[in-house]
């Protein structure tokens, strides 16, 4: 059966997860995922365990001013699938959420899309995966942008609320301390018109109305260093793919953008041109 982990007394659990999702997805670590769930949704974490030793792991956080949460990171370590521990944790998760007055949201594998389909999820579109391989040279009309600080944060939640369709203040304000030097703000005339976090190997969150601020910032952040060219999440209600792909991104794959209990997501979704994450949208 799924249990909750504490974060703040169970450091192996955490370790263990992160080691579980590696695993799952043949990735990189997910530590600040995992750090970012703990620190915003601490009863969001959760473990299926054989032995003593973690074999399922899952993550949700919660967006309760606009009534819909997000679930992910759900795992199965080698050798344990197709054993519901996927479905168990899941189904726990999205009694979590429910719990919190919200719907589940998730963004699924198309081999994945299935279970969820039989668990009540329906599906709301694809969430596009896009790689970076190189696009026309920048503009010289791209405008100049402006680290992200913990002091500007007040402003762009004031930014970024009614375009995601909740205030996620807490959780903006990990994701910005997390890459120090690496999150950008773009304002025109006094006022914020997008901003973004690039990560070691991905961009995200990235929120702005105009394809002429998308370009200014993706420019800027092309110029920091990077471990491998980036990637990002562009969800299905995002209106800057055409940007995206004129700037050099491509298509590497699509996830199944699936949700129970929302009907309608709410916010002016089209201006996030990439999430956070998988996990938390």
């Amino acid at each position: 059966m799924p249990r909750r982990v504490d974060p703040a007394a169970e450091p192996a659990t955490l370790v263990a997860m992160d080691v579980v999702m590696q695993e799952a997805y043949s990735a990189a670590s997910f530590r600040d995922s995992i750090e970012r769930f703990a620190a915003v949704q601490p009863d969001g974490l959760v473990v299926v365990e054989e032995n003593g030793s973690v074999v399922g792991t899952g993550c949700c956080v919660a967006y309760t001013d606009g009534k819909f949460g997000w679930v992910g990171l759900v795992a199965t370590a080698p050798g344990f699938e197709r054993r519901g521990i996927a479905t168990a944790i899941t189904e726990h998760l999205c009694e979590v959420l429910a719990g919190l007055g919200c719907g589940s949201v998730l963004d699924a594998s198309l081999a994945g899309g299935p279970v969820y389909e039989r668990m009540g999820f329906a599906d709301r579109g694809s969430t596009r995966v896009m790689g970076y391989v190189g696009g026309e040279s920048v503009p010289t009309s791209a405008e100049p942008c402006d680290p992200l600080t913990a002091d500007d944060l007040d402003e762009v939640v004031r930014f970024d609320a009614p375009r995601f369709g909740a205030n996620r203040r807490e959780l903006l304000a990990k994701v910005v301390s997390q890459h120090p030097g690496r999150a950008l703000v773009l304002r025109r005339r006094g006022k914020v018109s997008g901003y973004l976090v690039a990560h070691e190997r991905t961009l995200g969150p990235i929120v702005t109305d105009t394809s002429e601020s998308l370009i200014s910032l993706i420019s800027a952040a092309l110029g920091l260093d990077w471990v491998s060219p980036p990637r990002i999440n562009v969800p299905p209600e995002s209106g800057h793919i055409a940007t995206l792909q004129r700037l050099g991104f491509e298509e590497r794959r699509q996830l199944r953008h699936m949700r129970r209990g929302v009907d309608a997501m709410p916010g002016r979704r089209e201006s996030i041109a990439a999430q956070i994450s998988l996990g938390e949208g």
